[in-house]
C-alpha cells in the first residue's frame, strides 16, 4: 500500500466486492484503519454500481405445525442473465420477529445507505446484509393515558443528512376505549428513535391515516412515503430531516378504491406507482391488469406518465413486490409463491420460494460497508448474524 500512490490503491478498493474488503481489513493497522476511514467509506457509498451488483433481500414468513405460531425466514438472493436465482448465503430465521397476530405487517424499509430495517410494528431490528450485522432496536418508552390504547399505523427508517444521524419512526393511532364497540376520536403519535444517541421521543405532529397496502411503503429521495386518503388516495410523505409530512397526488385515474390495490417502487431511480387488481375484491368489473406509472420530476404531480401496462396478468397475483434490474417485476401469486415477470421480454419464471398468505417482502440491494453507529454503554450491542 506504501508504494503504491492513495488514488491507486483506492481505486483498487472501490472495485472489490464487501466480503474481500473486510479480509483486507486483517491484513495490518494501515489497512485496518484506511478501510474502515470516514474518506474510504463515504467513497464507498458514493462508487459507481450496475443492476449487476444488486442482491434481493426476501422475507417469507412461514407457519409452523401451531396455527398461531409463525417464523419470518430471510433469504439473499441473487440472479443470472436468465433470471434465475441463486442463494448468497444461508437463509435467517429471524427469530426476534416474534408476533402472530400480524404476519401480513412484517416489513422489509430500505435500503439506506447499506442498512435496512425489519420489523413486525412490536420490534424493530436495523440490519446490514452485506457484514450481517445487526441491532435490535429498544422499545419505545412513552406509553398510552389509561383508558385509551395504540394501533401502530407504520413504522419507517431513514437518513437525517442534516444532523448525520439514522431515524426510526413509529406512527400511531390513538384511540378512546370505552366498553362499547365504539373506539371513540381518533388521535395521532408520531414517536421517533435516533441511532446515534439511542433514544426516543415523541413528535407532536398530526398526519392522516395510512391507507395500507402491501409493499406501499418506500424510501426515496431522504423521505417516506405511504398512502393516505384525503378526499382521494394521494401519497404521503414525511421529511427524514425536516420530520413535516407532505402529500403527493397521483394519477387521476387511479384513485378507485373499489377495485384495484397500489404500491410504490424505484426505477431509473424514479419514483413508480404500480396498480394491480385486488384479489380480495368481489367486484366482478376488476380488470385482469398492472399498469406502471413513473414520476417523471420528484414531486411535480403533473408529471406522471403510464410507461407500462401488463395484460392480462399471467398468474392471479396477490401483491407486487419491487422492480429489480430495471427490467424484472417480483409478484407474490394468490397462492403464495413468489413469480418474476420480465418486462423486457413478457417471460414468467415461478420460484421455489414461497410464504404465508400475504407475507412476501423483497427489497433491491447492493452491498455496502456502512456501521451501525456506536451505542450508548446501557444499550443493547450490536450482533451477528
Amino acid at each position: 500500500m506504501k508504494k503504491l500512490p492513495q488514488d491507486v490503491v483506492i481505486f483498487m478498493l472501490l472495485k472489490l466486492p464487501l466480503k474481500s474488503l473486510l479480509r483486507f481489513k486483517s491484513i495490518s493497522k494501515i489497512w485496518y484503519t484506511f478501510i474502515l476511514s470516514d474518506t474510504f467509506f463515504k467513497l464507498h457509498l458514493k462508487r459507481t454500481t450496475t443492476t449487476k451488483d444488486e442482491f434481493i433481500l426476501f422475507i417469507r414468513t412461514l407457519r409452523e405445525d401451531d396455527p398461531y405460531k409463525f417464523t419470518s425466514i430471510a433469504s439473499f438472493l441473487s440472479g443470472d442473465d436468465k433470471n434465475n436465482l441463486t442463494t448468497l448465503f444461508p437463509d435467517v430465521d429471524v427469530t426476534h420477529l416474534t408476533s402472530s397476530c400480524c404476519t401480513i405487517f412484517n416489513e422489509l424499509i430500505g435500503p439506506c445507505h447499506g442498512l435496512i430495517t425489519l420489523t413486525d410494528s412490536y420490534i424493530i431490528i436495523v440490519l446490514n446484509p452485506g457484514t450481517r450485522k445487526y441491532f435490535v432496536i429498544p422499545p419505545s418508552p412513552f406509553e398510552c393515558p389509561k383508558g385509551y390504547y395504540r394501533y401502530i399505523e407504520a413504522v419507517a427508517f431513514g437518513f437525517d443528512s442534516i444532523v448525520n444521524d439514522y431515524k426510526i419512526i413509529k406512527l400511531s393511532d390513538v384511540y378512546w376505549d370505552p366498553p362499547t364497540d365504539d373506539r371513540g376520536p381518533r388521535g395521532s403519535r408520531v414517536e421517533i428513535y435516533n441511532l446515534s444517541i439511542d433514544s426516543w421521543r415523541e413528535h407532536n405532529i398530526e398526519f392522516s391515516s395510512i391507507y395500507f397496502t402491501h409493499c406501499s411503503e418506500i424510501y426515496y429521495k431522504e423521505a417516506v412515503h405511504w398512502f393516505t386518503i384525503q378526499d382521494d388516495l394521494v401519497i404521503l410523505c414525511f421529511d427524514i430531516s425536516s420530520e413535516i409530512f407532505r402529500t403527493m397526488e397521483i394519477p387521476s385515474v387511479c384513485t378507485d378504491l373499489n377495485g384495484p390495490r397500489y404500491g410504490l417502487a424505484v426505477l431509473d431511480d424514479s419514483l413508480v406507482l404500480m396498480s394491480y387488481p385486488d384479489s380480495m375484491c368481489s367486484i366482478g368489473h376488476t380488470e385482469n391488469l398492472l399498469n406502471i406509472w413513473m414520476m417523471k420530476e420528484y414531486g411535480e404531480s403533473e408529471s406522471w406518465i403510464k410507461i407500462r401496462a401488463v395484460s392480462p396478468l399471467p398468474i392471479p397475483i396477490e401483491s407486487a413486490l419491487v422492480i429489480w434490474k430495471d427490467h424484472l417485476l417480483l409478484l407474490q401469486t394468490q397462492t403464495g409463491y413468489l413469480i418474476s415477470y420480465d418486462l423486457n421480454s413478457d417471460e414468467v419464471k415461478e420460484y421455489n420460494l414461497n410464504g404465508h398468505h400475504e407475507s412476501l417482502r423483497a427489497i433491491k440491494y447492493t452491498e455496502c460497508l456502512t456501521t451501525i453507529p456506536t451505542l450508548s454503554e446501557h444499550s443493547k450491542q450490536v450482533q451477528q448474524l
